[in-house]
């Protein structure tokens, strides 16, 4: 299944798209998000979250690590499960274009931490409030660790130049 299949006339990105239209803070983005999918099928809901987990997994790479790594001044393995869920929250474009490019954040205004563990919980809490059962987990081959060349700490502020000036990264 490609993640441009329709949900009930929107795609997985027109869905996300559209919660961030309507909210620019990131913290009511989840709330939002749960509010739109209740509104959906069960089946929809579990496509919807199949192909959350696949973005995640597309974003599962070191590149992007390092990214989050100078904006949150370091980075735990939850924490990048968490800037990722974030990523996801500011829509296919930001998303899109951090793949292409994670120094490319850095003309991202972040108030706060870039951290949104809660947006990744919105469909479980849809999905239970339609059923009254928990949401199956969708099995989504994907690699043990980050893709891509992992970084040294050291090398963080030549890999991504703007993110370093941005977030004052000692080059």
């Amino acid at each position: 299944m490609s993640n441009q299949r329709e949900t009930v006339g929107m795609t997985f990105w027109d869905i996300v798209d559209a919660v961030r239209n309507t909210s620019p803070n990131p913290e009511s983005r989840p709330a939002i998000l749960e509010q739109h999918l209740v509104r959906l099928a069960a089946t929809e809901i579990q496509y919807f979250d199949k192909v959350y987990h696949e973005q995640l997994t597309k974003s599962y790479r070191w590149d992007l690590w390092g990214a989050a790594y100078i904006i949150g001044g370091g980075c735990s393995d939850d924490g990048f499960r968490y800037f990722r869920d974030y990523l996801i929250s500011e829509g296919r474009e930001v998303f899109e274009r951090s793949l292409s490019d994670p120094d490319s954040l850095a003309a991202l205004k972040i108030d706060g931490e870039a951290e949104l563990e809660s947006f990744g919980y919105a469909a479980s809490k849809a999905y239970e409030k339609l059923t009254g059962s928990e949401l199956p987990y969708p099995e989504i081959p994907g690699p043990r660790d980050p893709v891509g060349q992992e970084w040294e700490e050291d090398d963080l502020g030549s890999l991504f130049p703007r993110l370093a000036k941005k977030y004052g990264w000692d080059t």
